[in-house]
């Protein structure tokens, strides 16, 4: 059996140019039934006004914490 941990993301791009978008991580905490607990990055793609993300997680995982990453800016951030 799979489950899926899901998440809806609000992008703030009124900066940006129309239709901008870039990658950003997001860091997971995972708890093991079996074995030790970890830790892992997931990328995805931001685009405004939110993205959806999805991770797929074996039936003896849980989500302990996540939190935002690495995120890249739209290329026109710096105009």
């Amino acid at each position: 059996m799979r489950r899926t941990w899901t998440a809806v993301v609000t992008v703030d791009a009124s900066r940006c140019a129309a239709a901008s978008h870039g990658h950003f991580e997001i860091v997971l905490r995972r708890l093991q039934e079996f074995g030790p607990d970890s830790e892992s990055s997931e990328e995805f793609i931001w685009a405004a006004p939110e993205v959806t993300v999805a991770v797929a997680l074996a039936a003896t995982e849980a989500i302990e914490r996540y939190r935002i990453g690495v995120v890249t800016p739209c290329p026109c951030a710096g105009k």
